[in-house]
Parts: C-alpha cells; structure tokens; sequence
C-alpha cells in the first residue's frame, strides 16, 4: 500500500506512465544488470548506478529506504520536474538512451551523490536528515528498478553513495539548498525554500487550523509567507500542478494589498492579529479563484499590459474584495495606450533634435 508520507513514485500518475514507457525502452541487457544488481544483496547496485567516489568504502551512504523515508522531513510541498525525471532517462547521458555513449546496452551512471543536509542540535547531535538535491534521482532510482522487474521490498534494500552536508541554522540550510541544486541545474522554487522557514517555526504547510494556530510565530515580515501557505490549502486538486506559480502570486498580492494605504496595512493587520476565520475566508476565497484568474488572464492575448502585471492586479483586487477593502484604481487600457503615445513621441522628438545637433 502507497503511503503519502514517502517518497514513492507509486503515488503519482504522471510518474506510472513515465514507468511505462521506460519498460517500452529498456534494453534486455540494461533490464538484466538492474535486476541481479539488486538481487545481490551486497553493493553491486550503487557499482551499477553511480560512479564511484573516492575512499568508497568509507564514503556515505544510505538505503533506499532511508531516502524514501526523508519526505517525513523535507518541508512543505515539493514539486516534482517530470521533464527533469525523463532527462534522467532519455537524454546525452540518460540511464537508458545515452546519445553521447556508444554502448547503448549499458545502463549510464548518475555522476553526483545525491546530497543530504543534516541539522546539528543545541546539543551537538545530528539530526533531521533532509534532501539538499537528489528527490529527482530518488524517484527515477525507483523507477527503474520496477521497470526491470525488481520487488519493492527489494528496491528499499539497496544502498547508495550520498553527500551529506551538517547545517546549524536556517541561513546555512537554505544556502546549502540553493547551492546543492545550483549544481543540478534545478532552482529551489520560492515555495520550497519559504516552507522550510515556516515548519521550523512550527508552521504546518498542510493543515489551515494549525497554520492559523500557529501565526504568532513568525515576525511580520513572513506574513506574505504564511498566507501564501494558507491560500495553497484551497487550490482544487486538479491544479495543484500549478501551485508553485499560485504561492508567488498570493505572497506578492498580500504584499501589494498590505503596501497600497494605510487603511489596508491597518486593515490586515487587525485581521491576521484578531480575525483568524476571515484570514482564512481570504485565503479560501483566493485559492478557490485562482487558477481562474490565471486562465483568463493567459487566453486574454489582447491585453496592453503584460501578464504579470495583470495577474498581480486581479489577486489585489480579489484579496480587497474579501477583506472589505476598496479596489485600487488601475491604469485603464486607454490610459496605459496614451502613457505609451507620449512616451513614444518624447522618443520621436529627443531623436530629432538630435539627428538637428549633428
């Protein structure tokens, strides 16, 4: 039975179907050297999967049981880059398509570990080992060892180099996050890097009670932050695909909502502070409207200003709406066309005087 709180493709439809065509490719001989790999019960899979790394035997390592159980640790919602999963498969140096390695009946090595951030306590102790870079690998490790034909409980048995990195505090943490996956050529998304700062001030980033609980716990500058987690609550099941892009437009128009006047920055304030049920009206009545508002404003192809303006300008609007605040008075398509006219023709008017001087 799949269980939500590991790191199991079996939990992703979109993953399963990649797995499907991953038996499609594989080559007999690619399928065979996975499965007496792992059948081995010794070291031969990592041999097979990665390369080497210096002083192997005493490099670390860890089950991939032990990586799949980290998801209990790794905070907030993590997005999953399915075009990054395929590279790992069908690219230059894919496991299984190789267009820069002549022996197409190899299975092609991962280079770098993946790497492991591991938190050192009050007391000196290591703890809460976390994902630096490697959630990618994890997935793709799993999948094909199951397209070759391997059990589950055999696939959690079988070891792999990692790097591990000891940080003390939440500036050393994000540092090594952004570093570790700069390396990998994937950028930690907004929402990865703030969930973490959240949970370890005892944020929940999966249940609305307990982040409404729990707000006093942050200063205020990370309110824009916990009301992004709030809003991402209500985001329909079927677009939650999209919530990376959802979190940085609910964080920017609390921003923005907060900014406008006094009267609105009074305003939220009184309600973070002593209106919990209405912070969260706000938040439930933006992430139910949302990818609405992201869906008409990406068909309306005639619009002057561009996307991000007219995104950040609807999320304002919808967040003043629920809090009993007036809209602000946006530019007009007529006012921004005559902005660019005059603008257009002081350009015309500086050309010519200077085309006159020479």
């Amino acid at each position: 039975m799949n269980n939500p709180n590991l790191y199991d493709f079996r939990s992703n439809e979109h993953l399963c179907k990649i797995v499907e065509n991953i038996k499609k490719e594989i080559r007999p001989l690619q399928k065979s050297r996975i499965y007496d790999a792992c059948k081995n019960y010794d070291d031969s899979f990592r041999h097979v999967v990665q390369c080497e790394p210096s002083n192997s035997h005493q490099h670390p390592y860890m089950t991939m049981k032990q990586l799949s159980e980290i998801k209990a640790n790794d905070p907030g919602e993590q997005q999953i880059d399915y075009k990054a999963i395929e590279k790992l498969f069908f690219s230059n140096y894919g496991f299984l398509k190789h267009k820069k390695i002549p022996d197409m009946d190899i299975v092609n090595k991962l280079v770098i570990p993946p790497r492991i951030i591991l938190f050192k306590g009050n007391t000196g102790q290591i703890e809460r080992p976390a994902n630096g870079s490697g959630r990618h690998r994890n997935y793709a490790l799993q999948m094909l060892c199951i397209a070759s034909g391997v059990e589950w409980e055999d696939i959690m048995k079988q070891k792999i180099w990692v790097d591990k990195t000891v940080v003390s505090n939440n500036f050393e943490f994000e540092m090594a996050m952004v570093l570790s996956n700069g390396a990998q050529c994937r950028k930690q998304s907004k929402m990865e890097l703030t969930s973490f700062s959240l949970t370890t001030a005892g944020i929940s980033t999966d249940d609305a009670e307990q982040i409404l609980d729990n707000r006093f716990n942050l200063k205020k500058a990370q309110w824009p932050d916990l009301f992004a987690n709030l809003v991402m609550q209500y985001i329909p099941s079927h677009k939650e695909n999209n919530k990376k892009d959802y979190f940085g437009r609910a964080r920017t128009g609390w921003y923005k909502t907060y900014r406008l006047s006094d009267e609105n920055k009074n305003k939220l304030i009184d309600i973070y502070e002593n209106e919990p049920f209405q912070l969260q009206n706000i938040a439930q009545d933006l992430g139910q409207n949302m990818h609405i508002i992201h869906d008409q404003e990406y068909k309306n192809s005639h619009a002057v200003k561009n996307l991000t303006n007219r995104i950040n300008e609807r999320v304002v609007d919808q967040i003043c709406v629920a809090a009993n605040l007036d809209k602000p008075k946006w530019q007009t398509k007529e006012e921004l066309q005559k902005k660019k006219l005059e603008s257009l023709h002081q350009q015309t008017d500086l050309l010519q005087k200077q085309i006159q001087n020479l």
